[in-house]
């Protein structure tokens, strides 16, 4: 029983030298990281800032007055972010891709060429035809499929 307590005490000793220990690499590591970040979005204020101010010029110019801003070419820029509140800051938006054309129609996950030709009301040859597809089973996500002109009933029928 008596060696149980100098494994208690170098227990002890053990855990608070872990609680007052220094950062570790990978806390230092995260701080850079924030740092950095922090630094690209202040240059990035400071671009959008630049940039303002030559839409400016340019809308000078051309003869827009800040008055008439439904005849503006651009929205005003958001003023750049704080230094304080980077951390907060929004992120860029993303470039969101064209919508394809009413006569295309893009393959998406699960569907065959016979469900797109019910929900287009054409058949699956004409779409084999129009596409050049030798074989319907092989389609691909993402391959766009043209689809035919659409139809008009005659009002007899």
């Amino acid at each position: 029983m008596s060696f149980r307590v100098p494994i208690l005490r170098a227990a002890a000793t053990f855990s608070v030298a872990l609680l007052a220990s220094p950062p570790t690499k990978a806390e230092d590591a995260v701080a850079a990281e924030v740092k950095a970040l922090r630094q690209t979005v202040e240059q990035q204020g400071r671009q959008l800032q630049e940039l303002s101010a030559q839409v400016s010029r340019l809308n000078a110019r051309a003869g827009v007055t800040a008055e008439t801003p439904a005849t503006s070419p651009t929205p005003a820029a958001p003023p750049p972010p704080a230094a304080d509140s980077a951390e907060f800051a929004i992120p860029a938006a993303r470039a969101v891709p064209p919508h394809p054309p009413a006569n295309v129609h893009i393959v998406v996950k699960g569907e065959s060429l016979e469900k797109i030709a019910k929900s287009h009301g054409t058949t699956v040859p004409d779409l084999q035809k129009i596409n050049r597809i030798p074989d319907p089973k092989k389609l691909q996500i993402g391959q766009q499929i043209m689809l035919p002109p659409p139809t008009t009933k005659k009002e007899g029928q």
